[in-house]
């Protein structure tokens, strides 16, 4: 006599992740490296001049957006006047890895954050591709050095898995039937996983960046 199995494995969760997520993340892969990659060409060619860029109202609002959403904006505001001067005491009374700490906090935590605000609110995303191209443009007039081009690749993968599951969470719920859910709540319940496991991965990159971030610092610092 066969027994039913009332909860078989399901060995196709992984490619129904894979499924529902690929959309978003091939999108956003291929805006960064387009974007990127185009303010890298336009700054090598000569094309742009980063200094007129960093002068526009464009350049200001995609920069300080986060300053201005209530609340948040004030709070990351007092962190920062309060996280600098720390950092640097850390750093120039040689206690590196406290420094590697407040580093490690500030981009997983404080900067994930505001990913999450510019991802969730989706109006500052209209500006991602903008905000890519000028950070090509700014990387054309810098030297490869392993440290910048590391931190580069780490942060680039830390904050871009961030932002894939707070767009999963957010548009998996709002449009749950375009992803294969059967309720709102189902998925609602995926996209948070989804979120925590993106999260979960992108500390792993930030580590990286975070390493090569305040050992450049403490570099210069002792020139």
């Amino acid at each position: 006599m066969d027994v039913p199995i009332d909860n078989p494995p399901d060995k196709t969760k992984t490619s129904s992740f894979w499924k529902r997520s690929r959309l978003i993340v091939l999108t956003l892969l291929a805006v960064y490296f387009l974007s990127f990659g185009g303010g890298y060409l336009a700054g090598k060619m000569e094309w742009v001049g980063l200094a007129r860029v960093r002068t526009s109202k464009l350049y200001d609002l995609n920069r300080n957006f986060e300053l201005k959403v209530p609340v948040y904006g004030g709070l990351l505001q007092a962190y920062k006047a309060w996280e600098r001067p720390k950092l640097y005491g850390y750093i120039f009374n040689g206690k590196g890895a406290k420094a590697l700490l407040l580093v490690f906090f500030n981009n997983w935590i404080v900067a994930n954050l505001t990913m999450v605000i510019r991802a969730g609110t989706l109006v500052p995303m209209l500006l991602y591709p903008y905000a890519r191209f000028v950070q090509g443009l700014t990387f054309s007039q810098m030297p490869a050095t392993f440290q910048i081009w590391g931190t580069l690749l780490s942060e680039f993968g830390g904050y871009l898995l961030t932002i894939c599951g707070t767009l999963c969470a957010l548009f998996w719920t709002l449009f749950y039937r375009r992803f294969g859910f059967g309720s709102r709540k189902a998925a609602f319940r995926s996209g948070l996983l989804a979120f925590g496991l993106f999260f979960g991965l992108s500390g792993f990159f930030l580590l990286l960046g975070s390493y090569l971030e305040t050992m450049s610092v403490i570099g210069m610092s002792l020139r």
